[in-house]
């Protein structure tokens, strides 16, 4: 949903397309410039809309930053299930697919960091972030120790920080490319790979 352009929001339903408008308003101007009258005008929805559905802009914007960590469950969940594939690559395969997307959608990227900025102030939204950094991390865990990694527990936690820190790095370095997250977390997947049980 979050990577929806904002002539396709009209395809949605209209909570959808409020959710749809809210996270391409994020993306393009920052939580800041949400409002229900904004967001019911990207949507092409009336200001009524949105507050029948969102009464308030806290409950707009927590809804919304929980469509945002559905849509990254997914692009997490759906390489590491793949019993096809070994699962250190499985691994390799999802965390890619997660920076290949964020790195196709920037604003979308700047969307995660406004969610950990307005989570640092709002006890509800970091305890959905905080439970969804327990669920990606619990399935790199998972096929970590598939893979006879040792603490895989602490593996999956550097992993997680890892990404943090390259998207972090890529929102000040626009010339870091997909090549580099992919040549550092074959490093990393490698040292891993050899501290085996």
């Amino acid at each position: 949903m979050t990577s929806i352009a904002v002539k396709e929001i009209y395809k949605l339903c209209p909570r959808d397309r409020v959710i749809a408008a809210t996270l391409s308003l994020i993306t393009s101007e920052g939580v800041d410039a949400v409002t229900h009258r904004r967001v019911a005008a990207i949507a092409g929805v009336s200001p009524g809309t949105t507050t029948h559905h969102f009464s308030s802009r806290a409950e707009l914007l927590h809804e919304s930053f929980m469509a945002y960590l559905e849509q990254l469950d997914d692009a997490i969940s759906q390489h590491i299930f793949d019993p096809k594939i070994p699962p250190m690559q499985a691994v390799h395969n999802a965390l890619l697919n997660l920076i290949e997307n964020e790195f196709n959608k920037i604003p979308m990227l700047r969307a995660e960091y406004e969610l950990l900025l307005a989570a640092s102030t709002n006890d509800k939204l970091a305890e959905a972030v905080k439970a969804w950094e327990a669920r990606a991390t619990k399935l790199i865990e998972d096929a970590l120790e598939q893979a006879k990694v040792k603490s895989p527990d602490e593996a999956a936690l550097i992993l997680i920080n890892f990404i943090r820190g390259f998207e972090l790095e890529r929102l000040y370095k626009p010339n870091l490319s997909v090549i580099d997250f992919n040549q550092r977390l074959g490093s990393l997947l490698n040292g891993l790979s050899r501290n085996r049980d």
